[in-house]
């Protein structure tokens, strides 16, 4: 392992590193713009089961490499439908100029004052009132009712709306870009168990919206006097003004830049930038160790499936190159025996037949895959097998003895029937028996020897003997 890691370190180019640097930021940025929402839970969700399939798939555990294979398609669509929400909240979010430098204020300091003021004075006059602050996360499909403002936020505009009289006083007011956009609003209620029971309605529905996405909301209790703000679920009492306007003020504002920004920003949240940058390294580096190595092998071509009572005619392609690639370590083991090519003739017609050799007809071992194949296409003659009856001639080397000479040659079973596609077989006249050397023979003699059915793709027929009796008789010369 440390071996593969030096290797592939060594191989690092400044266009690499530049590489990892650039997508590490983005990263990066990416968590700190999805920080405490549900849409980060979701990625890093995905980005674990991705990482599970990589090294699944470098490692050679093939049933987890499978399942994670054809299974992921099915569990992104679950992520889709569970969490579509929070995914329809991450497009409409979704700005490049928002994406690297950050969100522009919502708010303005005098705004945020008039707030606080509105809170503690209705609290002081037991006048209940539920203000949220819409921060990233959209809410529209979490509110019911309400009516649309779009007013400038002061204390008076926030007093009247609500004053018992006022037809809204009971629902919410919702406050965002420095605006009251809507109000009049009803919210989800939390489902809490762990609530207080002596919260009502209003209370469980200011802390229920801010169980939906990143809101904070602000509760002036009637019954109490007493402000309350929630933020993720969760719900403090605050004792004074001061207190509500600096707390509301570190979540709704950007800090003031500094002007040495560059020296905080490289230090700041060092423990997320760190893990970024392990991650696109890994990544980096799996990636680049798993298409460097690739190698060419010749393997033989099989046949599958001939039709019955048909062959193939003409020269065969018994041989095709394959490239394959994968990992270096799995090529390195690689030998041509684990590589097999078919080609799969059921379907084939009589006559000519085009096929194409893809990857399907190659098996390879597990984590490669082929990259090239020569040729891709060959070119099959299937004919119908025939039968057919030829005569078995003597074929004789060396010269008999002097003065010895031949008289006659006859040779049992003189036919035989011989098997093969039909435009081969016709061109066949006759068969010759392996060689029988004259020089050795000195008187009349009766031997067995073998048929020599040296034709291409030519064969004896079945019950066919590979043998035939050869007897000779010779005489003496003058």
């Amino acid at each position: 392992m440390l071996a593969y890691l030096k290797e592939v370190l060594s191989s690092m180019r400044w266009q690499d590193f530049m590489d990892i640097l650039l997508i590490t930021f983005i990263l990066y940025r990416l968590y700190v713009w999805l920080q405490g929402t549900k849409a980060l839970r979701i990625l890093i969700a995905l980005a674990a089961l991705g990482l599970l399939y990589l090294l699944a798939r470098w490692s050679g555990l093939f049933i987890t490499t499978w399942i994670l294979q054809y299974l992921w398609a099915v569990i992104l669509v679950i992520m889709v439908v569970v969490f579509q929400a929070e995914i329809r909240q991450v497009l409409e979010r979704m700005s490049p100029l928002n994406f690297f430098l950050g969100q522009p204020e919502a708010l303005d300091r005098l705004a945020l004052e008039e707030v606080v003021r509105t809170a503690f004075e209705l609290a002081k006059n037991r006048i209940g009132a539920l203000i949220v602050f819409q921060r990233r996360d959209i809410l529209e499909d979490y509110l019911k009712g309400g009516i649309p403002l779009d007013g400038r936020i002061s204390f008076e505009v926030l007093s009247s709306i609500f004053l018992p009289p006022s037809p809204a006083h009971d629902g919410a007011v919702i406050i965002h870009g420095g605006r009251i956009v809507s109000v009049g609003c009803y919210l989800p209620l939390s489902d809490n168990p762990a609530l207080p029971r002596n919260y009502g309605s209003r209370h469980r529905a200011g802390i229920g919206i801010t169980e939906k996405g990143d809101a904070v909301s602000l509760i002036v209790s009637e019954e109490r006097g007493e402000v309350l703000l929630a933020v993720e679920g969760e719900i403090t009492r605050m004792g004074n003004a001061g207190d509500l306007q600096e707390r509301l003020g570190s979540m709704l504002f950007k800090g003031q830049r500094k002007k040495s920004r560059w020296p905080s920003a490289l230090t700041a949240n060092l423990v997320p930038k760190g893990i970024a940058f392990a991650l696109v390294l890994l990544l980096w580096g799996f990636i680049a160790g798993q298409q460097r190595a690739e190698m060419w092998l010749t393997v033989p071509l099989e046949y599958r499936n001939i039709p019955t009572n048909m062959e193939i005619a003409g020269e065969l392609v018994n041989k095709v190159e394959v490239g394959i690639r994968g990992p270096r370590g799995v090529i390195s083991g690689v030998s041509q025996d684990q590589i097999r090519a078919h080609i799969d003739l059921s379907q084939g017609l009589r006559g000519l037949n085009y096929l194409r050799i893809t990857t399907d007809n190659i098996r390879i071992p597990v984590g490669t895959e082929v990259t090239k194949i020569n040729p891709s296409s060959i070119r099959i003659r299937l004919e119908d097998v025939k039968t057919r009856s030829v005569q078995v001639k003597a074929q004789f080397i060396g010269k008999l003895p002097k003065p010895l000479r031949l008289e006659t040659v006859w040779v049992e079973p003189h036919f035989v029937v011989l098997q093969g596609p039909e435009s081969r077989l016709t061109k066949v006249r006759e068969v010759l028996t392996e060689p029988i050397d004259l020089s050795r023979i000195t008187e009349n003699t009766k031997i067995s020897v073998g048929v020599d059915v040296n034709f291409p793709q030519i064969r004896l027929a079945p019950n066919q003997p590979s043998h035939v009796a050869v007897e000779i008789k010779i005489e003496k010369g003058s």
